[in-house]
């Protein structure tokens, strides 16, 4: 059972925590988003990016960033130079660079999102990329910007300073005190040229209560010597990290866990939001959580790490995320899935096709989803969890997972739905207060497949269905079925 009140908004939700992050790593960029030699989008790949609207894309890292001079990858192709990456031990031919990348964000309606390099980068060197990106084509850089094909500002507003520097394999580790001494320099560069940025800096996640977690003592350092400085903290987290993986596992036992994830990230975002308060109560700073992802061990024989593939179980993971970035509205700013090609990949590619994993039909379906948070009462039955890796357990997990959200007007209401249950329908009976007949959905969008371990393959592209079908709602109070581990839209 659902209550929903329309007069009960909990937020305005941020189209950014519908994000992604795309990064210079194996066949993300190129033979993924772009052909092999950098030379066109793959247009079988943009076509799906382009159908989830992408709001924010976050690049060009990740761990590439902090070993990435952005000055290497503009002007003519055939002059760049080839560089070898350290941060992921590869070849870089630089073919795809900042107007690449901002002729991208632009088909795909998306914001950009730059990470300048700290790790090996200098502040007057991310000060010029501000300058390539926002300066009008009479200044310096912005002759340098018109001579590569573009007289008009990109007008860049998000940018990332530095990258996961408090971990040790990052080009560029640091402590949190000597982090702050390096951002106050780089966000002087950086604001001198233009003043009007937003600054992300980095942060990491909290994972207890302790004052002694070292997510929190990093936080609570950047917050109390540059809180000033900044307008969002970032963290990360791959659920459940390798600590977490093991060679077989008990599948009832890893689909509740994998379920119920999300909620330990709610938690983390909550921890952080708390130090906010706590440490820069002045600030408006919001939290960007600017890579997220569930990353299970890949198969035996797996080209790498990050070759995986998701199935329906997966599917009810990443929409339960989405689920939790809108009951954090008030405190998220931004999310991005890492990644949207070929590394924990929301879409796959070969040399000649492309299609959507599990994780990539959450998006397409919570494009429709309305900007104001309402509250949702949710009864259900529940289940239990185990701890693994960085997934902590949980007790009375509720089977069914909703929110719902409306237009200003209360002319248009979207529900989104989550049955947990890997093998059990779900009869559900809604309820809506101070809604008319004008907000009520009417159609449901069904995410479901055969098993919760199915998935998309390119010899099934389809195995994942996603279906629609017309809703007639004539009361304030109705009753759906849905199928067993789903993910389900109202509108």
């Amino acid at each position: 059972q659902i209550t929903i009140n329309l007069d009960n908004e909990t937020g305005e939700i941020n189209p950014f925590v519908y994000g992604h992050f795309i990064e210079h790593l194996e066949r993300c960029i190129y033979d993924g988003i772009w052909t092999r030699d950098g030379s066109a989008l793959r247009r079988d790949t943009f076509e799906l990016i382009k159908a989830i609207k992408p709001p924010v894309i976050r690049y060009p890292g990740g761990n590439f960033a902090s070993g990435y001079h952005w000055e290497d990858g503009i002007g003519p192709k055939d002059k760049r130079p080839q560089r070898f990456d350290e941060a992921w031990q590869s070849h870089e031919t630089n073919l795809v660079g900042t107007d690449e990348y901002m002729k991208f964000c632009r088909m795909a309606g998306a914001e950009p999102f730059l990470v300048v390099n700290d790790g090996s980068g200098t502040p007057e060197e991310a000060a010029r990329w501000v300058a390539y990106c926002n300066e009008p084509a009479d200044g310096i850089e912005g002759r340098r910007r018109a001579a590569n094909g573009c007289s008009e500002p990109y007008n860049v507003k998000i940018w990332g300073a530095g990258n996961e520097v408090w971990g040790r394999w990052q080009i560029g580790h640091t402590g949190p005190r000597e982090y702050t001494d390096r951002l106050r320099k780089f966000v002087s560069a950086m604001r001198t040229i233009d003043s009007g940025i937003h600054i992300v800096a980095v942060g990491d996640k909290v994972h207890t209560d302790s004052p002694d977690d070292p997510g929190y003592i990093w936080n609570k350092t950047v917050l109390e010597e540059a809180g000033d400085i900044i307008d969002s903290i970032s963290f990360h987290i791959y659920q459940p990290e390798n600590e977490g993986w093991r060679e077989s596992y008990d599948q009832d036992s890893l689909h509740k866990i994998v379920c119920a994830a999300p909620l330990s990230a709610e938690h983390i975002i909550q921890r952080i939001a708390a130090q906010i308060r706590k440490y820069a109560p002045e600030s408006n700073i919001g939290i960007t959580f600017d890579e997220w992802n569930l990353w299970l061990p890949p198969r035996p024989g797996a080209s790498s790490m990050h070759n995986i593939n998701y199935c329906m179980r997966d599917a009810v993971y990443c929409a339960g995320m989405l689920n939790v970035f809108h009951r954090q509205c008030k405190d998220l700013y931004m999310a991005n899935l890492a990644q949207l090609v070929n590394v924990l990949p929301a879409v796959i590619t070969n040399e000649s096709k492309a299609f959507p994993t599990a994780i990539y039909y959450p998006f397409l379906m919570y494009a429709k989803m309305q900007k104001l948070s309402i509250g949702c009462n949710v009864e259900s039955p529940s289940f239990d969890t185990e701890a693994l890796g960085n997934i902590e357990a949980f007790k009375n997990v509720p089977w069914l997972d909703a929110v719902a959200t409306r237009s200003h007007d209360k002319r248009h209401l979207a529900i989104g739905l989550v049955n947990r249950h890997p093998s059990r329908r779900m009869r559900i009976g809604i309820s809506l207060k101070n809604a008319g007949p004008e907000t009520y959905p009417v159609r449901m969008s069904i995410l479901s497949a055969e098993s919760p371990l199915t998935e998309n393959t390119f010899e099934n592209p389809s195995a994942i269905r996603l279906e629609e079908k017309p809703l007639n709602i004539s009361g304030n109070s109705f009753t759906i079925e849905i199928p067993a581990c789903s993910v389900v839209l109202l509108d």
